[in-house]
Order: structure tokens, then sequence, then C-alpha cells
């Protein structure tokens, strides 16, 4: 059964269209005369392009209501929606600000949805030796077959770096993750803590064992590295 609109499903959309378009409208049809067939198809264009600049509108403004029972319920009602610039605008609003619920579903929704992720190490300008030695393991580094259980917000997947590389697991936090990484001598938490729009932003944490924090290697048993993920 097809789903119907979104325009339909939220109580509160209206049909008031930009205050530009509804200005522009009425001069094009005063200057083309509305003769021609072409003409009239042109008129249907202007009449669309009010109706989904109207939809756009309203949604943003829902998405950034006062309430945020009302954020939350727009925004999942959009992601049943099949309209990429509507469901990249409500991630992008869902990231945006400081309400940790509609955090916590948008990064649930991003990991139903992607298959991947890249996350961007940062080394400092002055590492240390572990956050040298750290950054040489981990760069590159690439989350991949990601799945999350929406009823428990478990985490699962796989992790590929420049020299690492396994299975992780960990959970969402409210308006976060911890995930955790193994990899040979080294025992990472990837925990990301801010959301700024389109950049996600944490850090890996991770503790160095064996012959791996000697001073011949990374010189130290602990490391950590600020990192960003992109989604634009």
């Amino acid at each position: 059964m097809p789903t119907k609109p979104l325009a339909t499903r939220l109580p509160r959309l209206s049909s008031l269209a930009p205050q530009a378009l509804a200005l522009a409208l009425p001069l094009v049809l005063a200057l083309t005369g509305g003769v021609a067939p072409a003409l009239a198809f042109d008129q249907n264009r202007f009449e669309a392009a009010q109706e989904r600049a109207a939809l756009l509108d309203q949604v943003r403004n829902l998405l950034a209501d006062e309430s945020a029972s009302v954020r939350l319920a727009v925004f999942e009602e959009v992601m049943k929606d099949d309209d990429p610039v509507l469901r990249s605008m409500a991630l992008e609003a869902a990231f945006s600000g400081d309400d940790e619920r509609l955090h916590t579903a948008g990064l649930r929704q991003l990991l139903k949805e992607r298959d991947f992720l890249a996350v961007e190490l940062i080394e400092p300008m002055d590492p240390s030796q572990p956050q040298a030695y750290t950054y040489n393991i981990w760069r590159e580094l690439m989350l991949t077959d990601l799945s999350i259980d929406t009823d428990t917000d478990q985490v699962s997947g796989k992790f590929n770096s420049a020299n690492s590389g396994g299975r992780f697991t960990g959970q969402l936090t409210r308006g976060g993750w911890r995930l955790q990484l193994k990899s040979g001598h080294y025992h990472c938490h990837l925990t990301l803590t801010e959301l700024g729009g389109v950049d996600l932003m944490g850090s890996l944490n991770c503790a160095i064992t064996a012959r791996t924090a000697g001073d011949d290697y990374a010189g130290g048993n602990r490391a950590a590295l600020p990192f960003r993920i992109r989604l634009s």
C-alpha cells in the first residue's frame, strides 16, 4: 500500500507559499498571457514550486518547534517518507541544537541507513609518541557493515584502518555513542560526544599493552586522538 504524501501526515502543515513565489507567479502569468499549452505547463510548474517550497518551509519550522515532542514526531514522520531532500534536512536538524532525544533518534536512523562511515582521525600539531604511533596505526579508519538493534540500541559492525582491523560492538548513549574496537595490543573506545549539523565529533581513546607500549613503539600505555565524521 503506497505511503501517503508527507503533507497529509503532518497535521500542522499549511498551504501558505513563500511570499517571493506568491508575488512572482501573477507577474509571470501576466507576461505570458496564458495562451499556449507550453505556457500553461509553466504555470503548473510554478504552482508545483509553490507547494514544494511551502512543504519545505513548514517541515523546517516544525523541526525547530519549541516543543520537543513536536520536533521528534515530525522527524519520525519525515523518516517514513522517501524524499531525500526532506530526509537530509531532517537529519541535519536532528544533529543541530541541544535536543539529546532528537540527537539519539538521528543517530539511530543514520546507523540504520548507512553501510559505512569514514572516521577522520585528527593528529595533534605536536603529538606525543603514543599519539603519533597510534595515529599511524588507526588513521584512515572506516566503520563498515553497520548494524543497530533498535530495541536495545546496541551497535555492531566491522572496522578497518591503515594497520588494523576487526569487529566492533557498542551502544548508543544519550546524544552519542561508545564503540569498542580491539586490534592486536590496542583496546580502544570510539566515543561520539558532539554533533554539529553535518559533522559528528568525539575521540578515540586507546589502552596500549604488551611490547607495543615499549619505548621502541608507542612509548606509552595510553593515547587519545580526536575524530570527525563528515556526513556531506
